[in-house]
C-alpha cells in the first residue's frame, strides 16, 4: 500500500529515517549520529501542492501496516524555480527490499508530477555507491547530467554525488 504519509505516521517516519542513515552509509550525507526528530518531521509530513512524502506499507500479515519505505517530492517554490521539483529522501527497509517497493514509490511520484501544471523537470541527486538507486532512476529515464567527485566521505571512503535530470 502506497500513501502520503501524515504527523500521525511521523514516529515511523523518524524511525525508518535513522535506520536509514545507519544501514546505508555510503548512500546519504547524513551520518549515523544525525538527530532526527518527531517534533522536526511532524509538521512537515503534510501534503501541499508543493511537497509530499509517500509511504510504503507492508501489510500483508500484519495487523497494522508497517511503513517500510518513503520518497519525498518538493516542488521549488520560488516563482523562477517553479517549473522544477526534485525527489529526496528514497530508502526501502530490508524487509520489503525485493518488492519492487522503491519503484511503485518511484512511478507514484512521477504519476503526481506528470499532473502538475507548469512542471517541467524532475531532478534528485544520490552517491555513486548507490547501484541500485542508479539503476531505477536510468530505468525510469533519469539522466545524469553532473557529477561532483568527492562529494561526501564516510571514514575513508569518498562518495561521487551524482546528479540526475527527468524531463516531464
Amino acid at each position: 500500500m502506497i500513501r502520503p504519509l501524515t504527523p500521525a505516521d511521523a514516529p515511523a517516519f523518524v524511525a525508518l529515517r535513522k535506520q536509514s542513515f545507519m544501514s546505508d552509509p555510503l548512500s546519504w550525507d547524513h551520518d549515523p549520529g544525525t538527530v532526527v526528530s518527531v517534533e522536526e518531521w511532524s509538521p512537515r509530513l503534510v501534503e501541499d501542492e508543493y511537497n509530499v512524502v509517500l509511504g510504503y506499507f507492508l501489510t500483508a500479515g500484519r495487523d497494522e501496516p508497517e511503513l517500510a519505505g518513503v520518497i519525498g517530492f518538493q516542488r521549488f517554490v520560488k516563482l523562477k524555480r517553479s517549473h522544477r521539483a526534485m525527489v529526496w529522501g528514497v530508502y526501502i527497509s530490508p524487509a520489503a527490499r525485493g518488492q519492487r517497493a522503491a519503484g511503485k514509490l518511484l512511478d507514484e511520484v512521477l504519476q503526481r508530477a506528470r499532473g502538475i501544471e507548469g512542471l517541467d523537470h524532475v531532478v534528485l541527486s544520490l552517491s555513486n555507491h548507490a547501484k541500485a538507486a542508479h539503476k531505477l532512476y536510468s530505468g525510469a529515464g533519469f539522466v545524469e547530467w553532473g557529477r561532483e567527485l568527492r562529494a561526501a566521505r564516510t571514514g575513508d571512503v569518498w562518495m561521487d554525488e551524482i546528479h540526475m535530470r527527468l524531463d516531464i
